[in-house]
């Protein structure tokens, strides 16, 4: 299991985002929808907490709030189990990082 990079490794500044989000997972070939909540944003990726176990390399969709908003793609770069509250934290890394894909950091900005 991969575990989170330091901070001096990051590529871009992360802002501390609680939002629910929707998503797919490859392995259910895309067919149920899981709730998560974000921790954190990047323009790269997001950090999620997530009821349901993923595993490293796995690929998701993120799913669009509006009708008109793209699809997310990304992949689960690690993934650590919380033992306290039977839930995980896993960092996502967006296929094309984009600051259009993460609309809640024009408001940080």
């Amino acid at each position: 299991m991969a575990t989170p990079s330091s901070v001096e490794d990051r590529r871009s500044p992360r802002f501390r985002e609680a939002n629910p989000i929707r998503l797919t997972i490859a392995s259910e070939r895309y067919g149920k929808v899981h709730e998560a909540l974000t921790m954190d944003e990047a323009l790269g990726g997001v950090r999620i907490r997530i009821d349901i176990p993923l595993s490293a390399g796995e690929k998701v969709v993120i799913l669009p709030e509006a009708v008109s908003e793209e699809r997310i793609r990304a992949r689960v770069v690690w993934v650590r189990e919380l033992k306290t509250s039977a839930t995980y934290v896993a960092g996502l890394e967006f296929a094309k990082p984009s600051i259009l894909e993460v609309p809640q950091l024009h408001r940080a900005a």
